[in-house]
């Protein structure tokens, strides 16, 4: 029944806080970026280039994703929940994963930016 549950919120994974995540991205690093929350909320705004792959779909999209398994993953969600166990699957299937702490609230309130996704990829 546990494994069927996979994307509680309960446990831990690695997390990047929202001023090394900005300290990454203005030094340029290659990062590849999911967002584990609704269509919805993905429409409200999301980081640079993420694909939309809500955490309850994440196994079965994993593939469609196209991911490179040699650029870090950050996943990201509103408050860091959500975030926990997609992060825990892509290390499970040898991704470098991260989420991101304090999920894209903790983001804004730094004052940094999201962006309208052009698609739903």
């Amino acid at each position: 029944m546990l494994k069927k549950l996979w994307w509680l919120p309960i446990g831990n994974a690695p997390e990047i806080p929202a001023d090394q995540l900005k300290k990454w991205l203005e030094d340029e690093k290659s990062l590849q970026f999911i967002d584990s929350r609704t269509e919805l909320e993905y429409r409200q705004g999301t980081l640079q280039s993420a694909k939309l792959a809500p955490v309850t779909g994440l196994p079965g999209a994993i593939d469609r994703l196209d991911l490179d398994p040699n650029i870090p993953v950050i996943v990201l969600c509103l408050s860091g929940h959500r975030s926990l166990p997609g992060t825990r699957l892509l290390r499970a299937r040898g991704f470098e994963a991260y989420s991101l702490k304090g999920g894209l609230t903790a983001w804004k309130l730094k004052g940094y930016p999201v962006q309208t996704p052009q698609n739903h990829t």
